[in-house]
């Protein structure tokens, strides 16, 4: 077992202040990720991993794009792919870490331990999940894929994509960390301040990311399950969440 990375304790008047100062639609249903900005401080192994991953990605994006050349296609594999990532809704407003964590673990074993189990194992409270604890848990309970945790900047969506694509390709679901916002997300009625999810698949054609999402805001079924949204969309939404952090 490996160890977890410690999440240091905040004075509870500071977060209470933190809270006060958001916007009560910020704060509103859903919000499931916690606040607090803790660091990923990477292990010897964990840097190792990232480094190989990402050789792994250019040479599988690479490989892709000259066949699909040599062919006179646009992508060798296609511009559309999916995986059958099952959805487990959220059992409360703030277990969107746990829920995610059982659906990624749950396509990749093919079984799952309860929502409850999850957000002991992550720490989750009331506050949500801090979300750069989510890889040493998905980590601890599958061996398919060593997951890492990364940041892209402002100009880096390419390397974003690259990686869920690549991660789709594999079976591998990538993490996400958003802040979700109807400018970004239309199906999303309401500001969500930060949000995990997982992805389920890409359309580079209607250039669009599915993500499985735990998470049915008003009731409605729009959001919930595997749902398609703007690329660009789930980038901005990524970008404007102030980790700008994916674990895949």
């Amino acid at each position: 077992m490996k160890k977890r990375k410690l999440i240091p304790r905040v004075a509870l008047a500071s977060t209470i202040f933190t809270a006060l100062l958001l916007p009560q639609t910020v704060m509103g249903e859903g919000t499931g990720d916690d606040p607090r900005m803790i660091e990923d401080v990477k292990t010897e192994k964990q840097v190792k991993a990232e480094n190989e991953k990402l050789r792994k990605v250019r040479e599988h994006i690479t490989n892709k794009r000259e066949a699909a050349e040599s062919e006179g296609k646009v992508s060798a594999l296609g511009l559309f792919r999916v995986i059958s990532v099952p959805s487990f809704e959220q059992e409360t407003s703030y277990w969107c870490g746990p829920a995610t964590v059982k659906q990624v673990l749950d396509y990749i074993n093919g079984t799952s331990k309860s929502q409850r189990y999850y957000a002991d194992e992550l720490g989750t409270t009331k506050d949500g999940t801090v979300f750069s604890v989510v890889d040493d848990v998905l980590n601890d309970h599958q061996d398919e894929n060593y997951y890492v945790y990364t940041t892209h900047d402002s100009d880096e969506q390419s390397k974003f994509n690259d990686k869920i694509e690549w991660g789709i390709d594999n079976g591998y679901p990538s993490i996400l960390d958003l802040k979700n916002d109807p400018d970004y997300m239309p199906k999303y009625t309401r500001s969500v301040a930060g949000h995990i999810v997982n992805t389920s698949g890409y359309d580079w054609d209607d250039w669009e990311i599915r993500i499985t999402d735990p998470f049915d805001q008003g009731n409605r079924g729009v959001t919930l399950g595997n749902v398609w949204h703007p690329a660009d969309g789930i980038w901005e939404a990524n970008q404007a969440h102030f980790r700008q952090a994916m674990i895949w």
